[in-house]
């Protein structure tokens, strides 16, 4: 049962709002859309943005790591980053897992503490991603009140993080979690618990003692921008969206990126709905079906998880190689 609700159900969902995306879509129109043709060139760009970013990705892990006494390879890291998001295509969040427990093993460390690191890279990018998000907020801001208008899972999405019970919810769990510390801290489960988040804070922690702090933050900088261009130049794939402008750009991609909280494979489906919103938004087509709108988000949408998933490929044979 929980497996399925952390697999199963969620491309269950993807696929229902894919199947509601694409009922009433004229499907022969939007062939004929690709066939006035894409431009190849801008998809090499975009191409190459991506595999910078997964690059990036993984030489700033490397800093964080080097504060653990071990050195990895670039090389490691890249294998490491590719895995990571190839394997997320098919079960959802199990590639950050079997990322830290690939370092682990193949550099001795503690499962937990190179989870940490994880976890600190993390709140870095929530952090660098809350900064591009509040900006185009900002910039957008009647762009993005169209969205939500037109969303009722963006406007119960609002309601539900206003509402009194949520919090009072999590202020029980926080009440719970304090009494078992107290209580039960002899128990067996309890040091079990304690001691994956001492070694996941050591981890975590680690991020002070980066030899170069300043690189670090440059490199998680450069990784989001690499992020932002790499879906901004999917506006220059067709003619009727090369027009829009560096700011409808980002508020794209932020949409696009706020729908990948949902745990479903690729983002299939929730991404969809809120790269097609957000287009309508700026004036490509009247509404979701329209043969742009789905010659656009489809497209995009392919090439990037069609090379994610070649990426993953070629880091699985790589260490398959290796052993």
């Amino acid at each position: 049962m929980k497996k399925f609700f952390k697999i199963v159900f969620p491309l269950f969902v993807g696929l229902l709002m894919v199947w509601s995306l694409t009922r009433k879509v004229e499907w022969d129109v939007v062939m004929q859309v690709l066939q006035r043709g894409i431009s190849w060139g801008w998809v090499a760009v975009s191409v190459v943005l991506a595999l910078f970013s997964h690059i990036i990705r993984g030489l700033r892990w490397r800093l964080q790591l080097r504060t653990l006494g071990v050195n990895p390879s670039a090389h490691d890291m890249a294998l490491a980053v590719f895995g990571n998001y190839g394997l997320n295509l098919a079960l959802p969040r199990v590639g950050e897992v079997w990322r830290c427990s690939y370092v682990a093993r193949r550099y001795h460390l503690p499962f937990s503490t190179t989870f940490g690191t994880m976890v600190s890279e993390r709140l870095v990018d929530m952090v660098v991603a809350g900064v591009m998000t509040l900006t185009a907020f900002l910039h957008e801001r009647e762009h993005f009140a169209q969205f939500l208008a037109g969303s009722d899972g963006g406007q119960r999405l609002l309601d539900l993080l206003s509402s009194p019970w949520l919090w009072g919810a999590f202020a029980a769990m926080l009440a719970v979690v304090l009494f078992s510390a107290r209580y039960f801290h002899h128990t067996m489960a309890y040091q079990f618990v304690s001691g994956f988040i001492h070694n996941m804070w050591l981890g975590i922690k680690g991020l002070k003692d980066v030899p170069n702090l300043w690189s670090y933050l440059l490199w998680s900088v450069s990784l989001w921008v690499c992020y932002y261009l790499n879906s901004y130049t999917c506006c220059f794939f067709f003619g009727f969206t090369e027009h829009l402008d560096a700011w409808a750009g980002l508020a794209i991609f932020v949409m696009g990126s706020l729908s990948l909280v949902l745990p479903v494979q690729g983002g299939l489906g929730p991404w969809h709905y809120a790269v097609g919103t957000a287009l309508v938004c700026y004036g490509i087509g009247h509404e979701l079906p329209d043969p742009q709108v789905q010659a656009f988000i489809w497209t995009s949408w392919s090439i990037e998880q069609g090379f994610v998933l070649l990426l993953g490929l070629y880091a699985m044979a790589a260490l398959s190689i290796r052993k």
